[in-house]
């Protein structure tokens, strides 16, 4: 291991700074904070818009849903009263059999 001469180090620094770099270093930490908090705020509101915007297309599509909450689904005891699935279908109205045939084509039945 090499031996250091510690008497010949004195006491000066072991790196130079530049002239007049700590003159503006508060205003350069402000400006990067206020840089950072206008991101900041800019992200939060782009979240609020798809917040909002998710908003309303749920409550558009309670408005607009084509049924409109009136569907009058077939209870348990109807359906097993009858004796096939063509009875079941036979005794469908046509709104009843449209949900059936978009649920079907969903499912891939």
């Amino acid at each position: 291991m090499k031996d250091f001469d510690l008497e010949g180090l004195g006491r000066e620094m072991p790196y130079k700074m530049p002239e007049h770099f700590l003159d503006d270093m508060t205003e350069r930490v402000v400006a990067q904070i206020a840089k950072q908090q206008h991101k900041q705020h800019r992200e939060r509101r782009i979240i609020a818009l798809f917040a909002s915007a998710a908003s309303v297309a749920a409550v558009a599509l309670l408005f607009l849903h084509p049924f409109g909450g009136r569907l009058d689904i077939p209870s348990y005891e109807s359906i097993s009263q009858c004796a096939s699935v063509d009875e079941v279908l036979q005794n469908m109205t046509a709104e009843e059999l449209g949900v059936y045939s978009m649920m079907s084509n969903y499912y891939g039945n």
